[in-house]
């Protein structure tokens, strides 16, 4: 009833309503409907309806529609429509439209239209457009363009153009090219 079978050596073939499957020394393929499966020898792979499956010890890959993922010993990636991550053994990157991004044992970066920015246990730097800041245990400083400042602990430096100005512990003093000033 619509059910065939061949056998010859080590080969079988069966058909039944639209299932095929074919066995032969240790290979083993199966099809319905869009759906084909083989398996031989630890490969393993599985295609439907545009899902592509790969398997083979350790290795596993995926595409489907634009997306694709690959696996094996720890290496991830994926890729989908202009996003790319990658991941292995503790760094992950990710890149998307102009957006980069990479983490590491606590090291961040971060790149965006110009934006750069890092940090590492406490430190923190940023850059943009002629902007550079930094932040490092109670230290900070900005630089733009023509103004430079700094903190640290009480000590306030501020300079721009010809203008230096210097504060610490109740000791100020402002340097006009020329011209300084203390103040106790």
């Amino acid at each position: 009833m619509g059910t065939s079978t061949l056998t010859f050596g080590g080969l079988h073939v069966l058909t039944f309503r639209g299932l095929h499957v074919l066995i032969f020394r240790g290979l083993h393929v199966l099809g319905a409907r869009g759906l084909y499966v083989l398996t031989f020898r630890g490969l393993r792979i599985l295609t439907f309806r545009g899902l592509h499956v790969l398997t083979f010890r350790g290795l596993h890959v995926l595409t489907f529609r634009g997306l694709h993922i690959l696996a094996v010993r720890g290496l991830h990636v994926l890729t989908f429509r202009g996003l790319d991550v990658l991941a292995v053994r503790g760094l992950g990157v990710l890149a998307v439209r102009g957006l980069h991004v990479l983490a590491f044992r606590g090291l961040h970066a971060l790149v965006f239209r110009g934006l750069h920015v890092l940090t590492f246990r406490g430190l923190h730097a940023l850059a943009f457009r002629g902007l550079h800041a930094l932040a490092f245990r109670g230290l900070h400083v900005l630089a733009f363009r023509e103004l430079h400042a700094l903190t640290f602990r009480g000590l306030h430096v501020l300079a721009f153009r010809g203008l230096c100005i210097l504060t610490f512990r109740g000791l100020h003093i402002c340097a006009l090219r020329e011209f300084k000033v203390l103040c106790p």
